[in-house]
């Protein structure tokens, strides 16, 4: 997530703009409703977390005004129940009274990955009815997302849910039927195999958290067009564990100088394919990044003795244009001299 985001200056002064009406218990006109929730569209779902704040802020004109808030509450909450179309906007809203009613009035289908990731998140929110009621809505909802939307969505957020701590186990399973539907995961599998311009080595490995994608690792390993995709995929089926960084720790180099250096945090799943080991890692050898031959001849150090033509393949490797690939071949020269 990042930490900052603007949002561009007509879609805060919509914002602004509506704010404005809801706080007078003004109808707004519907073209400014439907601008808003155009531009809302337009936003990146990774940038959901900052933008929702700010977009909450322009609503409120960036504060209450000294009036009861409670006054304001129900101004707000009147005039969505006879525009339920202000729901898509209320969501972010500051005051969780007013989002919860949004949640309860919503009934459109999102249709951007920042709407989808607006409403998920919903499911985290600070206050308890208000994740109640996503998880409501959630129901209603997201059996209807179009598949491409909820896997640009889920790539945005590179599976972060998964971190979230507010949420109960009813909120978690939403997010668990949105990406399990068919027609999701042959998308979400179809985006990694061949979008070649984000880091779905990373994501990758978040998605693995659950077996989701576990029958789709022997294909990513060898047909992915990214090769930390690729790569990722070979590490877990050749080591049959799935790892994922969950924070970092200090490790201690010299503990009587109180010397430390940070180390990853990972938590670790089994994944259990029958897959030929060997076929594998003869494959990968040949595979055209660096990255993945390294994978290949780190699993290759621990199973040499099932490669009886091991020394026709190490002068090739030896010779290989990557440092660190010539560097593992010589262990391996070097373990099999007698």
């Amino acid at each position: 997530m990042l930490t900052d985001y603007d949002l561009p200056p007509a879609l805060e002064a919509d914002l602004v703009a509506l704010g404005q009406c809801l706080l007078a218990g003004i109808a707004p006109p519907p073209a400014l409703v439907a601008a808003c929730v155009a531009r809302l569209d337009g936003l990146p779902a990774a940038q959901v977390v900052t933008a929702s704040v700010r977009a909450g802020q322009a609503l409120c004109c960036f504060c209450y005004p000294v009036t009861d808030p409670r006054k304001d509450r129900r101004r707000i909450c009147g005039v969505l129940a006879t525009m339920p179309m202000l729901a898509q906007v209320l969501i972010v809203h500051r005051d969780g009274h007013v989002r919860e009613a949004a949640l309860n009035a919503l009934a459109t289908v999102p249709r951007s990955p920042f709407m989808l990731a607006a409403l998920a998140m919903r499911l985290n929110d600070w206050a308890a009815p208000v994740r109640e009621a996503a998880t409501r809505c959630a129901g209603r909802l997201f059996l209807q997302v179009a598949p491409d939307v909820a896997v640009t969505m889920g790539l945005a957020l590179r599976g972060s849910w998964q971190d979230w701590t507010r949420w109960a186990p009813a909120q978690a399973a939403c997010m668990d039927l949105l990406c399990a539907r068919p027609a999701v995961r042959v998308e979400l599998v179809a985006r990694f195999a061949t979008v070649c311009d984000a880091p779905l080595g990373v994501t990758l490995r978040y998605f693995l958290r659950t077996p989701l994608l576990d029958a789709a690792l022997p294909m990513l390993a060898a047909m992915a067009r990214q090769a930390s995709v690729r790569a990722t995929a070979l590490q877990v089926l050749l080591w049959g564990q799935a790892r994922w960084k969950t924070g970092t720790r200090q490790e201690w180099v010299d503990k009587s100088l109180g010397l430390a250096r940070p180390a990853p945090e990972l938590a670790r799943r089994n994944v259990t394919l029958s897959v030929d080991r060997k076929v594998l890692i003869a494959t990968a050898l040949h595979d055209r990044a660096a990255m993945v031959r390294r994978t290949a001849l780190r699993a290759l150090a621990q199973c040499r003795r099932d490669f009886p033509d091991l020394a026709t393949m190490l002068p090739a490797l030896e010779a290989d244009p990557s440092p660190t690939v010539r560097r593992w071949a010589g262990y391996l020269q070097q373990q099999a001299r007698p």
